[in-house]
Order: C-alpha cells, then structure tokens, then sequence
C-alpha cells in the first residue's frame, strides 16, 4: 500500500465505516477539506493529527505511512552500529551517526541518550559538549516514559553537572534519583519472589554488586587527602583498609 498520508487517511477512514461528511463533522472542518486531505492537495493541521489518529484508532506514525516495526529496526541498527564504536573509543564518529539518525527521527529517547553519552567522549576536544549533552539529557527527562532510563539520565546528569562545574545543579539532580531502599536489586533479592537456585545465584550477584559499591565508599576513608582523620571518625585509614580486605575475601569466594 502507498504509505503517503492521503492514502493511509482514506484508508483508516474507509476501515472505520466513516464518510467524508462525518469525518468532517467530528473535527470540525469543511467535507472540502477532507476531500482535499484524500487527494493530497492540502494537509491537515499538525495540531490535528492526534485528534485524527484517536478518531481512526490508530497512531500518528501509522497515519504518515510509517512502519513502525523498519522503524524499530532501523533504530536498533543504528544504535548496534554507535556501542561498537563507542566501545572502540571513537566517540566522534557515533556522534555523526546519530546526528544524522536525529534528523530522521529527532524524539527518540535512546537516539537522544547515546548522543549525549558520546558527546562527553569528545568534550577534551570541545568543552561545549559537554552543555550540548547536559540540554539532551534534560529534554530526554522530558519526553521518556522509560522509567529506567529516566533512572539513567538523572545519574549522567548528575556526574555531567558537576564535571561542568555546577554541584548545586548536580545535587538538585542526584536528590530525584530514588534511594536505595527502591531499587530493584534490594527489593528483588528480599521479596520471596525467587526462590532455590535462581535466588541464590542472584543474591550472589547482589552481594557482588553491593561489596562494589561498598568498596568505593570505604576508599574515600583510606586516604587522609580528602578526609581528615577528624572528619572520618568513627572510621580510620585503617579500618577502612582492613574493611576492604574482608570484603574482597568476601567477593572472591564466591
């Protein structure tokens, strides 16, 4: 089928057992209009075309003639393409590629974010992407209804904020990022939702995962340069490292 928008509006309307005159009617246009709209020698207002879509019980991209299942693949395409050169350092040239893919799809989330993401590979080179990627990350917040990647642009957002010298911007961000008592990881492994193997393995996982994290708070302790002695009571250099030392015999055997 032609997928230019004249020919899907005839279409859906036909497939909804509507005539001109009530497709008219209902959004408040001339039949001479609708006509038109089938012909192809004028188009609807953009204002109109969610009220058009929610008429025919379809989607906007339908209406345009898009294919959404292309659409999904030519975008996981191109993000394939960009992680194997971001992996490989070449933070420029997935930058282009995405650029280039925002043309064609300028609102998509994950376009936007690996954008952002390879932006800050390349701000040695130019400082100011670094503001480009902070304003991408903002509109992303904007427009996902991803909760997990809203979950991992606030995180970027907070280190990209204070790599630019903004820490009260940068904290404003990390108090939306939701405690630890919320996340998955900890809810997950303490639910009784799993149970046998498959919750063993995944506590071992969590264990791993949190004697990480545990790990890097410690340091912080181990050297008097960025704590004094006096600012880390209870905790000592000492303790610390002797904390880190049991907590690697932890992780290591298992």
């Amino acid at each position: 089928m032609d997928n230019t928008f004249s020919v899907q509006f005839k279409h859906n309307r036909k497939k909804r057992g509507f005539s001109q005159e009530q497709v008219a009617e209902l959004l408040c246009v001339t039949p001479q209009a609708v006509s038109k709209w089938e012909t192809g020698t004028s188009y609807p207002d953009l204002s109109l075309l969610p009220i058009i879509a929610n008429l025919f019980g379809c989607s906007v991209d339908c209406l345009l003639g898009i294919n959404l299942s292309e659409k999904n693949d030519t975008i996981n395409s191109i993000l394939e393409e960009c992680k194997s050169l971001t992996e490989n350092g070449q933070y420029s040239d997935a930058v282009s590629i995405l650029r280039g893919a925002l043309v064609k799809y300028p609102s998509e989330p994950e376009l936007m974010y690996q954008l952002a993401w390879n932006l800050t590979g390349t701000i040695n080179e130019n400082r100011e992407n670094l503001y480009e990627a902070i304003r991408i990350y903002e509109k992303i917040l904007l427009l996902t209804d991803d909760p997990e990647l809203y979950s991992r642009v606030l995180r970027d957002l907070m280190y990209r904020y204070y790599t630019a010298g903004d820490t009260e911007a940068a904290k404003n961000i990390a108090n939306r990022l939701l405690p630890f008592e919320l996340c998955r990881e900890y809810n997950l492994g303490r639910s009784n939702l799993l149970n046998g193997k498959e919750l063993a393995e995944y506590l071992v996982k969590c264990i791993k995962m949190y004697g990480k994290a545990m790990k890097e708070c410690f340091e912080y302790f181990v050297n008097t340069i960025i704590l004094s002695n006096k600012e880390m009571a209870p905790l000592s250099p000492e303790s610390s490292q002797r904390a880190i030392q049991t907590i690697n015999e932890i992780i290591n055997s298992i």
